[in-house]
């Protein structure tokens, strides 16, 4: 240490030996020594902590714009209170009366030492990524026009810390960054920029599928305006911001445009067709649940009507053997609830840029940005719905084991709907019927119309709730059953199991009734032995009267069978009693008498004072507990399967 050195730190001593409990004398001696040693270092500094701790803010900001000015970096004292003054500004809403102080410095510096200070301490972070990144924001905020030429840097920067931590430095890009460079957009990187659209699509992805709360309108708001960002970025045409109002056949439109003006593989087509498929996708998988109802939606196959034409059932779309549905075109959409037409639009939109991304130009880069994205557990899904749509049983199959965790009944119904495309119910199918009517959900919910339409094959997509569970597992046994009433020797147990079926929705098949009913008059002996259990609508009690009347005067015998005295028809199996048991009543028409006549009246009156009674569940108790006779008209076997009662 030379004399000079050592006669500076002798004047810096005896002004901190007094700074605290007596300043006046302390600055006398900086004073001194700053007019003997002007360029030194630590005399500049202890005159800066004298102005500092007397709270001096301005004469303190004149202190330290000396040394920030005039000295190097290879003073640790120096970036101490950098990094403190950088801090307080960062927190500004939040800060201790010491912080407090550091802001009230700052303001008076000149925004050259300001703009300094940030260069400084962007200069000296060495590894602490964070502290740059940070310092970066800062100055951004501070010096709006430094970003277009520091933003390539601090990007680049962003992308290196998600490598570490996606979470931390994601919402940095999104909150922090993104919002700075937005009016004024840097050129750069097509791959970085590329990544950081990706980063910044996934953060979002990740708001909307893990916070409830969270405003999804205003995140897909967002995500729009940063794919417009990074199109800039890379001079790109712009896309449409987004609108929840906007028709997404106005986005389609709009890509198909870019499309064909584009090189092939282009990735702007990629960016704004995956984001166009997210926000699709994402439609979809978020309408198959009413929030307000809380009622989830299946896709399933539809029904075709049955309509006698010349004495055979009229053809389906789909080939009798399990094999892939082979109609050319693809299956319409039934309107069966208020959002069934929401809900096709959706899946739609989301198919078209799927089968777009899928072809070889893209296929390769979408699949990458798929596995990069968080979105496993609404792709399966979707994927399994587009390959039922599109009838491709047994890759549905397959995707049905790739699945994300489901219920039992969604899963049950699932593999019904597969089994009908095939074009005729499996055991495997009828088991499943069995398996949904045991997991009825509490929501009612009502009949559904446009299950069934005639000529060609087409899609529903069923609520959850019971009555539609009810009438879809129905309207499977029903489609299967009337393909039988015209094999020979049709069982007079078959027909009236039909009609008993047929109650759930009285206003429909009513050439499938009258078709039965014509059946029945032209039988010379019939047995209706479930009438008093399970037979309550008025059409069908009416049309059974007039027919058991009309053949009073005929050699035929109409013979039904009543409930025996003391007995409730109400849940009763219809299978024979035990021994023992008080056995029901048969009424005939063959040799009737006015006792009998009188009984068939009054048994036509008890069914008809039943007619108010729930039909969805008096349909559904038929179906388990009648499961042995269904199944031996379907398979000629009876299933092992429990009798569950729907209450």
């Amino acid at each position: 240490m030379t004399s000079i050195e050592e006669n500076e730190m002798f004047m810096v001593k005896q002004a901190q030996s007094v700074r605290k409990s007596d300043p006046s004398a302390a600055k006398a001696w900086i004073l001194t020594a700053k007019t003997l040693y002007p360029n030194a270092f630590n005399v500049q500094y202890e005159a800066y902590l004298l102005e500092r701790d007397s709270k001096n803010s301005e004469e303190a900001a004149k202190c330290f714009s000396v040394i920030a000015s005039n000295f190097t970096n290879q003073h640790a004292e120096l970036w101490q209170e950098v990094n403190a003054l950088t801090n307080a500004l960062r927190n500004e809403t939040e800060n201790t009366p010491e912080q407090e102080f550091y802001v009230k410095m700052y303001k008076h510096l000149t925004p050259e030492v300001q703009h300094n200070i940030f260069v400084h301490t962007i200069s000296n972070c060495g590894d602490n990524l964070q502290q740059c990144i940070h310092s970066y924001i800062l100055m951004f905020n501070k010096f709006p026009k430094t970003a277009a030429t520091h933003a390539p840097r601090l990007l680049e920067m962003l992308a290196e810390g998600m490598k570490a931590d996606p979470d931390v430095y994601q919402r940095m890009l999104v909150e922090e960054v993104l919002p700075l460079i937005q009016n004024k957009p840097p050129e750069l990187n097509p791959l970085l920029a590329c990544r950081l659209y990706t980063n910044s699509l996934e953060y979002y992805l990740r708001q909307i599928m893990d916070d409830e709360k969270c405003d999804t309108t205003e995140a897909w708001k967002n995500i729009f305006k940063v794919l417009m960002l990074c199109g800039q970025m890379m001079g790109w045409e712009a896309f449409l911001p987004f609108s929840k109002q906007v028709n997404q056949n106005v986005y389609w439109d709009k890509l198909v445009k870019i499309l064909r003006s584009s090189p092939a593989g282009s990735s702007q087509v990629l960016f704004y067709a995956t984001t166009l498929f997210i926000y699709s996708l994402h439609g979809y998988i978020r309408k198959l649940r009413i929030e307000d109802a809380d009622v989830n939606h299946v896709l399933v196959e539809g029904f075709i009507d049955w309509t006698p034409d010349g004495g055979e059932v009229q053809s389906m779309d789909w080939t009798p053997d399990g094999g892939e549905v082979q109609s050319m075109e693809p299956p319409k959409f039934s309107a069966t609830t208020a959002i069934s037409q929401e809900l096709s639009e959706a899946f739609l939109h989301a198919a078209r840029c799927w089968q777009l991304l899928n072809t070889e130009q893209f296929q390769r880069d979408f699949s990458q940005l798929m596995l990069a994205l968080p979105l496993a557990p609404w792709i399966s899904r979707f994927l399994f719905d587009l390959a039922i749509y599109f009838g491709h049983r047994d890759e549905a199959n397959k995707l049905m084991a790739d699945m994300t965790a489901q219920s039992t009944l969604v899963q049950s119904l699932q593999i019904l709907s597969l089994n009908l495309m095939q074009g005729s119910m499996t055991l495997q199918g009828f088991q499943c019927i069995l398996k949904i009517l045991a997991e009825l959900p509490a929501t009612s919910g009502q009949l559904l119309e446009n299950i069934s339409l005639k000529s060609h094959r087409h899609m529903i997509f069923l609520p959850l709730t019971k009555i539609a569970l009810i009438q879809y597992c129905t309207r499977a046994i029903t489609s299967r059953l009337s393909r039988m009433l015209f094999e020979p020797n049709c069982s007079d147990r078959l027909l009236a199991d039909l009609l008993a079926l047929l109650q759930l929705s009285p206003d429909k098949d009513v050439l499938l009734k009258q078709h039965i009913f014509n059946l029945i008059t032209q039988r010379k002996s019939f047995n209706l032995h479930i009438l008093s259990n399970y037979i309550i609508a008025t059409d069908i009690i009416e049309e059974l009267a007039f027919i058991w009347n009309s053949q009073q005067q005929d050699d035929a015998n109409f013979e039904l069978t009543g409930s025996p005295t003391g007995s409730s028809s109400s849940g009763a199996t219809g299978a024979t009693n035990a021994a023992g048991a008080a056995q029901p009543r048969r009424i005939g028409t063959r040799g009737a008498d006015k006792g009998a006549r009188d009984e068939f009246k009054s048994l036509i009156r008890q069914q008809i004072a039943r007619c108010n009674e729930n039909v969805p569940n008096l349909v559904a108790n038929f179906i388990t507990q009648e499961q042995l006779t269904l199944a031996q008209h379907i398979f000629g076997i009876a299933p092992p399967v429990e009798t569950i009662v729907i209450k």
